[in-house]
């Protein structure tokens, strides 16, 4: 068992060394804060299916942008839905003052083609990807994109998302969870090596849309809209990503409500990351897992046998210690009501949650939105 602890304390001291590698460009990364100098032309694009209830407000919280809104177009894609998502959208927008289209997929197309149908739609260079189901509470939401655009000459920004305030150790699993990946986030593009980024927040130009030929090596896989045209854009030479670190550019998404419906969505995600050929992304997941997996062997092992747990209870607290000190510096950028509470008990469900994803996401198919 001696030779094992040795192992054990191996991974974790790898997966210690990794996390402060991201911390380390997080930290280094600049707060951006709006100048108010810029109103560049842009079109923010909203693909939708059946997303009724929260169409409005994702639409509502776009027209309270402090923005000059005659240089803003929006083009919804409404991708067959059979509820009222469209007749919620016009009768937000219809007495509007912004440029928008509303666009209906006769049958469903899904995410990549319906954005490539967008694009094709607009003039504009810069463009802004927004999901159906997310808000913003800053009105410089917008400013924060232009000045930042204006001031990188980025060809991709990676800009943050937050799950929404609410209670329950099942919204602070997500919070927590989606908090510490931003800030690794953060901290791989500070290194220049980027790998997550999600599609609910995502700018790019549409150069660089044209150079990579848009989404077509890998159109066939229903998911990847965000990561894997990240990695697309970083073959291009001298592309220029970035991940813009503003409390006024966060985006906000609504939590999974229910164990089976988080499970599903992980399933969604990980299926993209199948074909994803990012080596920090495999390594990361891999040592990710082996860690919680190892910790949930330490836990019940000091347990079930206590005279030879000294050494291995050290490695469940060695790993807590890392998870908060991850969470304190994500909380310092990312200030969700009530989530500190949380900590202790999602730090000791996390790595069954962990294991249980990993799991699933292999002998499960994903389901998609009918």
């Amino acid at each position: 068992m001696i030779l094992a602890s040795y192992i054990f304390f191996c991974i974790l001291l790898i997966y210690a060394f990794m996390m402060a590698w991201f911390v380390m460009g997080f930290i280094k990364t600049n707060y951006f804060i709006a100048t108010d100098e810029t109103s560049t032309p842009l079109t923010i694009i909203i693909c939708a299916r059946n997303e009724e209830k929260t169409i409005g407000r994702c639409l509502a919280s776009i027209l309270k942008q402090d923005y000059d809104l005659k240089n803003v177009q929006l083009i919804l894609i409404n991708d067959a839905s059979t509820d009222s998502t469209v007749f919620q959208a016009e009768s937000v927008l219809k007495n509007s003052k912004i440029n928008y289209k509303i666009i209906s997929n006769p049958i469903r197309k899904g995410k990549k083609l319906s954005i490539t149908y967008a694009i094709s739609q607009t003039t504009n260079e810069l463009l802004v990807m927004r999901d159906a189901d997310t808000f913003t509470t800053s009105t410089l939401w917008l400013q924060n994109i232009s000045d930042y655009y204006n001031a990188t000459n980025s060809d991709l920004i990676i800009a943050p998302i937050v799950i929404a305030n609410n209670v329950g150790v099942l919204w602070a699993l997500q919070a927590i969870e989606t908090n510490v990946l931003t800030l690794i986030n953060c901290g791989s593009s500070f290194f220049k090596n980027p790998f997550l980024c999600n599609g609910a927040n995502l700018i790019f130009t549409r150069s660089i849309f044209e150079k990579v030929n848009g989404y077509s090596s890998h159109l066939k896989i229903e998911s990847g809209d965000d990561v894997l045209f990240l990695e697309d854009v970083k073959k291009i030479p001298n592309a220029k990503i970035n991940f813009l670190k503003s409390e006024q550019a966060i985006v906000y998404t609504y939590p999974a409500f229910s164990f089976k419906n988080l499970l599903q969505q992980k399933v969604r995600w990980a299926s993209k990351f199948k074909t994803n050929k990012n080596k920090l992304n495999l390594v990361l997941a891999i040592l990710s897992f082996l860690v919680n997996l190892l910790w949930l062997f330490c836990l019940f092992y000091s347990f079930l046998i206590p005279k030879n747990g000294g050494f291995i209870l050290f490695f469940v607290l060695f790993k807590l210690i890392i998870d908060f000190l991850l969470l304190f510096l994500a909380s310092r950028f990312v200030k969700n009501k009530g989530l500190g509470l949380y900590g202790l008990p999602v730090a000791c469900v996390y790595p069954m949650y962990a294991c249980v994803v990993a799991a699933t996401s292999v002998f499960i198919k994903p389901k998609w939105k009918l």
